[in-house]
C-alpha cells in the first residue's frame, strides 16, 4: 500500500453560500486566509448568482456552478 506522508497530503476545503451576498461576504473574508495556509479551495455556488461573479477575484478557487432556484 501506498502511503503519503503528511507533506504530500493536500488540505482541501469546500465553501458554499449564495442568494443575498450576505453568506458569500463571510466566505469572502475566510478564503484568503485558507489559500494563505496553503488550502486548495474549491466554492459551490448558482450558475447565475451574485457568488459566481465574486469568486473570480479568487483565480486559484475553482468553482462549480450548481443549478437552484427559489
Amino acid at each position: 500500500m501506498i502511503q503519503e506522508s503528511e507533506s504530500q497530503l493536500k488540505k482541501r476545503i469546500v465553501f458554499t453560500g449564495g442568494g443575498s451576498a450576505g453568506h458569500v461576504m463571510v466566505n469572502l473574508v475566510l478564503i484568503p486566509k485558507f489559500i494563505e495556509e496553503g488550502w486548495e479551495v474549491h466554492y459551490i455556488g448558482s450558475e447565475n448568482g451574485i457568488e459566481k461573479q465574486l469568486m473570480t477575484s479568487f483565480p486559484s478557487v475553482q468553482y462549480y456552478s450548481i443549478s437552484t432556484g427559489k
